[in-house]
């Protein structure tokens, strides 16, 4: 028994003709098990009892042994059915096997009067078999339109066009089915233009089938192949679809005979040569023995034995028909000629612009982008058809940018034998390298991209069996799919992930990526040391607040109150911090010495960095090491004199641009502390050049900032504007906001609008940015300040 509901709904084998028994059987089979509770309402809403009806049609099933099964409050189908076998067909890229199921429209003629969720439902799984009935059609059509075949090409497309239970053509569809069939003057093309004019949609010119078009860039081989002679052999291999048949084809012109394989019968691939029917071996040599022939014979795989023996004994007779043919494997005879056909090269392409790029040589490809057609449809109908399984391997070695083939195994749950054959196979047709990179690799992202939710799905089983370290980005792609027990997992990838985007100085990308991932503590911690390292700090301390005070907890949120000028609040949080080989602690001793800093106490806190240093240093942070070693010197400069060359020895120590900018940085800053503008300008520039390297840009703000502040000292402010603005800009899109409102106000100093900066002072004093506004009015009683307190 098996259920059918194309075309009608009926069970094969019985005469059962109950509708709305099926109706349910049918609702069952394509939604999976259902709550019986959800059945009888769907199905009874306006019943007395809806749960009774439910019993009584679930009874008028009992005709059909095994159909439905009741476990607890749950109701499943078991009957075998149409529609589901056609979604597996199309799943596995059995496209004949998936159309001829398609007999008529989903559920035709059902004579029930349904209530409107049902009825909705109903329309709605009509229009979505019927636009996958259609999208299989075209997607023969393409394929036999790419390979020349005028007849197939055009009769798949009038069956795509009336797809049964389909909605009418959507633009996109009119547009493909117009590339295939719009050459040709028949009903369907008359159907196409009218529809296209009702939806304004303009038409381009019609481009006939495939043909010349694979031989570009073949002219070598197809002189070689031109020359043999009587008694000769060649033979052409190569992949699918990189031009075999064409070449041949091609050599029709030159005087041979192309003859395409014909499996059906034996001998009939020769037929075409006799005037009598062909009976034997013997009849078939002797045929070949005339000197006069020349053959192209297409697909020798795919002849009968009879024939590939006939074929056989003339090559190694060496005398008779000069024969050439095309085999993707080697036939049992030495060739005089072997022509491996390969991918087109950009030089093969140079005169046609762009074609390379879209196709990466490969002839199938190319056919469509010189017919103005989407390259990536070429693409999925060629892998269709090369078999099973070719099409989701192809789309998941897309989605990665360094494929992890165990990974990818493991996302198409599928053994290493089968993932090895079938990467074999792509490797083959010129569509994949040994290490699975996918070429061509335009119209493969164009695939991709186009398959939609097939896509996320991919992203999502590739995340759930990639490192941690690497798993990020397909979290992302497949972000809605995204269930319960997935949570740890992708906050895992995130932390990892953002971890990375920190320490490249890309900050706001990495608090991006920790909003967008499930809440874990260490994500928390990390989103708040990010939020800091754009100035933050209040955010910082709210993203955090919820977290135990463990060591580094302490730590970020002592750094976060010193950034909002709370040095007593930080110190309490710091100092408790217990003494350790962690970054933790060496944080934490940072804290304290900007503090101590801040409220007059120099030599304590010169301590503080000094043994922040010694930290750094023991966990192998040179970094870090480095950056403590700056403050240090910096302080030393200011509060002891000591001589402003410290810090070349510290610039010749630093091994990253990042590094040196922090050097730059700083050293300007004191030597604009002690009036020498000219080395602070310098040194600024200098910093400038590191962080454009590197792409910091609050660094590059900061530098730009410290150039502006000297300009703006010495009343230069065409030159002050420009550098004032694009650090604005910067730190705009960064989202600092301590180094927005210090340059913004200055910004409003130097173009003479003081209430903007007044502004600004009560902004900072809402986000609890206390110490910054106290600077910025004491800014403007004094002169502008290019940089952050340290």
């Amino acid at each position: 028994m098996r259920l059918l509901t194309f075309g009608g709904l009926s069970v094969s084998g019985v005469s059962y003709r109950r509708e709305k028994p099926l109706l349910l059987l049918t609702y069952l089979s394509l939604e999976g098990p259902q709550a019986r509770r959800h059945l009888a309402n769907l199905f009874w809403p306006d019943a007395a009892n809806p749960m009774n009806s439910l019993a009584q049609h679930l009874i008028r099933l009992r005709p059909l042994p095994g159909a439905v099964s009741e476990v607890e409050q749950q109701v499943e189908a078991h009957l075998p059915c149409d529609a589901l076998e056609f979604r597996a067909h199309l799943r596995a890229g059995r496209l004949h096997e998936a159309t001829t199921l398609a007999t008529g429209p989903f559920l035709h003629g059902l004579h029930l009067d349904l209530n409107t969720d049902l009825e909705e439902w109903l329309l709605e799984t009509r229009d979505a078999l019927g636009a996958e009935v259609r999208a299989a059609h075209l997607a023969l059509a393409e394929l036999a339109h790419a390979r020349g075949e005028t007849s197939e090409a055009l009769a798949q497309a009038d069956r795509a066009y009336h797809a049964p239970g389909a909605a009418p053509c959507p633009p996109e569809d009119l547009l493909r089915l117009w590339a295939v069939a719009g050459h040709a003057e028949q009903p369907l093309t008359l159907a196409l233009r009218r529809d296209a004019a009702d939806l304004q949609l303009p038409l381009p010119a019609p481009a006939p089938p495939a043909t010349e078009v694979h031989l570009i860039g073949r002219t070598a081989e197809l002189a070689a192949v031109s020359a043999l002679r009587a008694g000769q052999t060649g033979w052409v291999s190569g992949a699918a679809g990189l031009g075999k048949t064409a070449l041949l084809r091609a050599l029709s012109a030159r005087g041979w005979r192309f003859l395409p394989a014909r499996p059906d019968a034996p001998l009939a691939t020769l037929a075409p040569l006799s005037a009598r029917p062909l009976r034997t071996l013997s009849d078939a040599v002797e045929l070949l023995h005339d000197p006069r022939l020349k053959l192209a014979v297409d697909d020798w795989d795919a002849l009968d034995d009879l024939t590939r023996e006939a074929l056989h004994r003339t090559a190694r007779h060496g005398s008779g028909a000069a024969l050439i043919i095309a085999a993707r494997t080697p036939p049992p005879f030495t060739p005089a000629l072997h022509l491996p056909l390969q991918v087109l090269s950009d030089e093969d392409l140079a005169a046609f612009p762009g074609a390379f790029d879209a196709t990466s040589g490969h002839p199938v490809l190319l056919t469509a982008f010189l017919q103005g057609a989407p390259p990536e449809r070429a693409l999925a109908a060629h892998l269709t058809h090369l078999g099973p399984g070719l099409l989701p391997l192809y789309l998941t070695l897309t989605a990665q940018e360094v494929p992890d083939l165990s990974a990818t195994r493991a996302a198409l749950g599928i053994d290493a034998a089968t993932l090895t054959g079938a990467l074999d196979q792509l490797i083959r047709e010129g569509l994949a390298r040994p290490d699975g990179t996918v070429q061509p690799l335009a119209p493969a992202r164009a695939l991709l991209a186009a398959e939609g939710h097939e896509a996320a799905l991919i992203h999502l089983r590739l995340a759930r069996h990639l490192d941690p370290d690497r798993a990020w980005p397909y979290w992302q792609a497949a972000q809605h799919l995204w269930e319960p027990a997935d949570a740890s997992a992708c906050a895992t990838a995130a932390y990892h992930h953002a971890t990375r985007q920190r320490a490249q100085g890309q900050a706001w990308a990495a608090v991006t990526t920790l909003e967008d991932a499930p809440p874990s503590p260490d994500g928390l911690l990390l989103r708040g040391w990010t939020l800091l390292d754009l100035g933050r700090a209040p955010e910082a301390l709210r993203v955090t607040e919820a977290l135990p005070l463990s060591d580094d907890v302490r730590a970020m949120r002592a750094a976060a109150h010193l950034y909002c000028g709370q040095p007593r609040e930080a110190q309490a949080l710091a100092a408790p911090v217990a003494p350790a080989l962690s970054a933790a602690y060496a944080h934490a001793q940072s804290t304290l010495a900007h503090a101590a800093d801040r409220l007059g106490e120099p030599e304590v806190a010169a301590a503080y960095h000094r043994t922040s240093a010694n930290i750094w240093h023991l966990l192998g942070d040179d970094v870090r090491h480095t950056e403590a070693q700056v403050h240090l010197t910096t302080l030393d400069c200011l509060s002891r004199g000591a001589p402003l060359d410290r810090f070349t020895d510290l610039h010749r120590a630093a091994q990253t641009p990042a590094l040196q900018g922090t050097v730059l940085l700083n050293s300007a800053h004191v030597h604009h502390r002690a009036g020498l503008l000219d080395e602070a300008l310098t040194l600024g520039e200098l910093a400038e050049r590191c962080y454009r390297t590197t792409g910091d840009q609050v660094g590059l703000a900061n530098a730009l900032n410290t150039q502006a502040v000297v300009y703006h000292l010495r009343d230069r402010v065409a030159d002050a504007r420009p550098r004032y603005r694009e650090a604005l800009d910067l730190a705009r899109q960064a989202g600092h906001v301590n180094l927005i409102s210090l340059i913004a106000s200055n910004l409003a100093e130097i173009e003479g609008r003081l209430e903007d900066a007044l502004q600004i002072i009560t902004f900072l004093r809402q986000v609890g940015h206390h110490v910054q506004a106290e600077h910025l009015i004491q800014q403007f009683k004094v002169a502008p300040d290019g940089l952050r307190p340290p």
